[in-house]
């Protein structure tokens, strides 16, 4: 119970950063667009403008997932992390296609910009304050490990790609390189576009129980294994299933006993198998079948599948 509400407490917290952090570039970068009139810079506030909604819906998403089960949600609510990076990739992907028509309109009508230093100033700003959001939403991703912060994490690391490109773009204008502005528009339109479908295909996953990632079945294995061998009641374990929803791992797998053992040791078993799971996985759900030899060997004769 302490380690969900230390859970719910960083990802709240990891939100509201976000949302905050967002309103303030909207305000600084909306002063650079107005001095300049760069599309780069432009693009940028577009983006800040679905940063601050994508983070903002996230939020509030997040508050729902954090909801602890109930009687008609008896898996809790942890799936909408999910439909919160869903939602997120949606409004990436409409500022990448806003900024890829305002960049192709710029690279058939250049235009000299103006107070190029101020938006030079502006950009450092914004890269340092996303360097510091990013930094923190890294810490509470090691802590929580939650796909709604992953997933804003994502669109604000590739903020700080465009913000240097923003950066490259605003300096070569003032160089006298009229097009630079529009290229790096587009060049950063295409960027988002490309993470904003990397975004959806993961969040779409998760919503269709994914399995756990591969890395993480060979852990769960390597643990039941030196469990097995361990202890010789223990014959084996089949019929793996695992998936996720938010920070939640669902574990459900069938363990081979050895057939003279009481329903009692059978109990004490599965219960010492789930706590060693969960000194791996913490926040996890973990459901044993135990079945005695016998039994798997009737399913195998019998032509039952067995995995």
């Amino acid at each position: 119970m302490v380690e969900s509400v230390a859970y719910s407490a960083q990802v709240k917290k990891a939100s509201h950063f976000a949302v905050i952090t967002a309103l303030i570039l909207i305000i600084v970068k909306g002063i650079a667009w107005w001095q300049t009139g760069s599309v780069s810079m432009l693009a940028s506030i577009t983006d800040s403008l679905l940063d601050l909604l994508a983070s903002f819906m996230s939020m509030l998403i997040l508050r729902f997932s954090l909801m602890p089960a109930d009687h008609n949600h008896s898996f809790g609510h942890g799936k909408a992390e999910s439909l919160a990076s869903l939602v997120q990739s949606a409004f990436i992907s409409g500022s990448a296609i806003f900024l890829l028509l305002q960049g192709i309109h710029r690279f058939n009508s250049p235009q000299a910009l103006s107070n190029t230093a101020l938006g030079m100033a502006v950009t450092v700003f914004s890269i340092f304050a996303t360097l510091l959001l990013v930094w923190y939403q890294g810490r509470v991703i090691k802590v929580t490990d939650s796909p709604a912060i992953k997933a804003d994490r994502l669109h604000y690391q590739t903020d700080l790609l465009m913000n240097v490109a923003i950066l490259i773009s605003l300096g070569l204008s003032a160089n006298g390189i009229l097009l630079a502005d529009a290229i790096f528009a587009i060049l950063i339109s295409l960027y988002i576009l490309l993470n904003a479908a990397k975004m959806l295909f993961e969040s779409v996953q998760l919503l269709l129980d994914q399995m756990l990632p591969e890395d993480e079945i060979a852990l769960l294995s390597t643990v039941l294994n030196n469990e097995i061998a361990k202890d010789p009641r223990i014959v084996s374990f089949h019929a793996l299933r695992t998936r996720r929803s938010g920070a939640i791992r669902f574990i459900q797998f069938h363990l081979e006993l050895a057939n003279e053992l009481s329903f009692v040791e059978a109990h004490d078993i599965t219960e010492h198998l789930e706590d060693c799971l969960r000194k791996t996985f913490p926040r996890s759900d973990i459901v044993i079948h135990p079945e005695p030899t016998f039994v798997v060997q009737q399913e195998m004769q019998s032509g039952k599948k067995v995995i």
